[in-house]
């Protein structure tokens, strides 16, 4: 499938399957530490996945969090609904935040958070800073 070229393709995000990080990793002991940094109950679905280019719809619940973290990849959030906590810095709808592959943690707010998250190419999960 890698080697098959990329074609259009249209999409309902409401069709597409959501999975928890809980169901994703799943309770292996190795999946520990992935539900200790993103918690269980974020819901991932995924739009497009690529060497060069993912896109995730991602729903959080109130006050859910994610610990500092980076992907290897720039990454753009942009918030559909609800808002998204960087420490002092509040993302609302409308909004977003991009980061060039550096550490990140978040909270969703009052009302939970909704948004789509675009990598440039497969994002990974890595916990130490980026060496310059």
């Amino acid at each position: 499938m890698a080697d098959e070229p990329a074609r259009q393709f249209f999409f309902d995000v409401n069709q597409l399957p959501g999975h928890t990080n809980a169901e994703l990793f799943g309770d292996s002991e190795e999946a520990q530490e992935y539900l200790d940094l993103f918690g269980r109950d974020l819901v991932t679905r995924t739009i497009l996945q690529s060497p060069e280019l993912s896109v995730f719809h991602e729903t959080a619940a109130p006050g859910e969090k994610v610990k500092p973290h980076r992907h290897g990849t720039h990454q753009l959030n942009y918030v559909l609904r609800g808002e998204l906590i960087f420490g002092r810095r509040r993302v609302g709808a409308g909004m977003g935040f991009f980061t060039p592959d550096l550490l990140y943690a978040w909270r969703a707010g009052d009302e939970g958070a909704e948004w789509i998250e675009i990598h440039s190419g497969q994002p990974g999960v890595f916990t130490d800073q980026r060496k310059s």
